[in-house]
């Protein structure tokens, strides 16, 4: 046994570098396993965008689908460089990629059913009209978010109702049928909230019916069912009555609609809450900071546009202090596709200014951002001062698109009751991201 032994010793002693070498192999070869692991995804989203260029302005190649496996060569501003069928080379957004909620346009062709169906320039029955479409005629259908579907109309986005173009989806749990149904469960809907101001609360489903009250934008009910194209809902005070489905959203779906159909989901976009750490802004009478606002503003609209599946960067995201060229910066560092910085206006004695404004620095590049946003505001609480062209410093040396709101006067008396609201924080949220949802049309 011990003869042996020195053999087995000498064997090794004279290949010692042989089997190193066959060592270091075997580790290479599993290195390369786990890199290959790593440098692959697979897709999980319904569809996602293949861009020639690693960002939103870079033009469209084609689409991924759910279950295909990319390999993924390089990485850039969160944009994935990959290798596709074909051997052809693509960039895509990987936020997007695990999103099982939200995709990329997919183009999907509907076909409008009720002739001389109307076109609104926004999802409201109350807001203009763009024009009409003909029954039998295909559109490109661009988003739909509960009764109201976005189509390609003369080379704009314009609204149309649902039910009355044929290829979109229905939000699961509502009935289809004409019955009122006072059933839910668990898959139905179970709050509805009113988006237009002095909707209509009413003893019956149609136009006609009488009003029982006039409630406010912001006002939630509790879902009992859904008789047409009204709902049937209870108020807190135990009311019940219906309101028209097209001036509310829903919430409490199982399985909710997905915003398979706008570019905002491939943005990045960047919120500047303005101030912060020993730049607190300007003083309200309440003796409250400006600083503090903005960035609970700022939260409230990342929350809204991360449903529409973008990507969306704070330059700050606590009491920091942060220098106008940092945010600047970091906007152009990472190629945004929007910036929005966001502060509250004060005048130099109490009570003598009023109103929301849009700042915007350069025509070419900033102005369509700033209409856009600002055209959405509109309709909130607080009167609307319009746009405006400043060379403020967060715009000029800014290389990205970019605009800066004054959301109203916090030393105001009548602005800020709603500053301080959380319904009025929320309007802002939504009306902000449905002007970017028009800006990336």
């Amino acid at each position: 046994m011990k003869k042996i032994l020195v053999k087995v010793l000498a064997f090794l002693r004279k290949y010692k570098v042989f089997v190193a070498l066959i060592f270091l192999l075997a580790i290479s070869s599993a290195s390369t396993v786990v890199l290959a692991n790593a440098n692959s995804v697979t897709v999980k989203s319904d569809s996602v965008n293949v861009r020639i260029g690693p960002g939103l302005s870079y033009a469209n190649m084609g689409q991924v689908k759910k279950g295909d496996k990319l390999s993924i060569i390089s990485e850039k501003n969160k944009w994935y460089e990959v290798r596709l069928a074909g051997d052809k080379i693509g960039w895509v957004a990987s936020w997007l990629l695990d999103n099982t909620t939200v995709s990329s346009t997919t183009n999907k062709v509907g076909i409008i059913k009720v002739q001389n169906t109307t076109v609104f320039k926004n999802a409201s029955a109350t807001s203009a009209v763009l024009g009409t479409v003909s029954q039998s005629q295909k559109v490109s259908i661009m988003y739909q978010e509960n009764d109201w579907t976005q189509i390609l109309y003369k080379g704009t986005a314009g609204w149309v109702k649902s039910d009355f173009i044929q290829g979109t989806q229905q939000t699961s749990g509502e009935d289809k049928t004409s019955n009122d149904s006072t059933k839910s469960n668990s898959n139905d809907v179970k709050t509805v909230t009113v988006t237009q101001p002095s909707t209509k609360f009413r003893i019956e489903p149609n136009s006609s019916g009488r009003v029982i009250k006039s409630v406010n934008v912001g006002k939630t009910f509790d879902y009992l069912g859904k008789n047409g194209k009204w709902y049937k809902v209870r108020d807190k005070d135990g009311s019940v009555g219906y309101v028209a489905s097209w001036v509310v959203t829903v919430s409490g779906t199982k399985d909710p609609i997905k915003s398979a159909a706008t570019n905002i989901s491939e943005a990045t976009i960047v919120i500047d809450p303005g101030h912060g750490g020993s730049d607190t802004g300007a003083l309200s009478k309440k003796k409250t900071y400006e600083k503090n606002f903005t960035l609970e503003y700022a939260q409230a609209i990342k929350s809204q546009l991360e449903k529409t599946g973008a990507r969306v960067i704070l330059t700050r995201s606590n009491d920091s202090t942060k220098s106008l060229g940092d945010r600047a910066r970091l906007s152009s560092k990472i190629e945004a596709d929007a910036f929005i910085s966001l502060h509250f206006d004060s005048s130099s004695s109490e009570n003598a200014g009023s109103g929301i404004t849009t700042y915007y620095y350069q025509s070419n590049k900033d102005s369509k951002l700033a209409t856009d946003v600002n055209n959405q505001l509109k309709g909130i609480k607080i009167d609307n001062r319009g746009t405006q062209q400043k060379d403020l410093y967060v715009l000029h040396y800014n290389s990205q698109p970019s605009i800066l709101l004054e959301l109203g006067y916090i030393n105001s008396k009548s602005d800020y009751k709603h500053i301080n609201s959380e319904t009025y924080k929320q309007q802002v949220a939504r009306a902000v991201t449905a002007g970017l949802k028009n800006y990336f049309q």
